[in-house]
């Protein structure tokens, strides 16, 4: 096993408010610039009571302040109300 003091991040984003799509390739543009890695994952969110397409990006990183810059930038970049943040916990990598 391969500790690491990096914690793992989510950030929530769903369809934009103007077009109703997510915009996944923007996304990853945009996170691409400050992080190597990323997962990302499809899901489905509501907003106000309705169903949306979204996605969940997870990025492993000890530095909180990008992570928070980052989700900033999406959610103007993507024409968003908010982006969620998570603080999921430390992540180990097994080898």
């Amino acid at each position: 096993m391969i500790t690491s003091k990096n914690m793992l991040y989510n950030l929530y984003i769903g369809a934009n408010n103007t077009t109703g799509k997510v915009e996944k390739e923007k996304a990853i543009k945009l996170i691409s610039k400050t992080f190597e890695g990323l997962t990302l994952t499809n899901a489905s969110g509501y907003w106000q009571g309705k169903p949306e397409k979204s996605i969940v990006i997870s990025i492993e990183t000890e530095k909180k302040e990008l992570v928070l810059k980052v989700a900033k930038e999406l959610t103007i970049e993507l024409k968003q109300d908010a982006v969620g943040v998570a603080k999921i916990g430390k992540m180990d990598f097994i080898a």
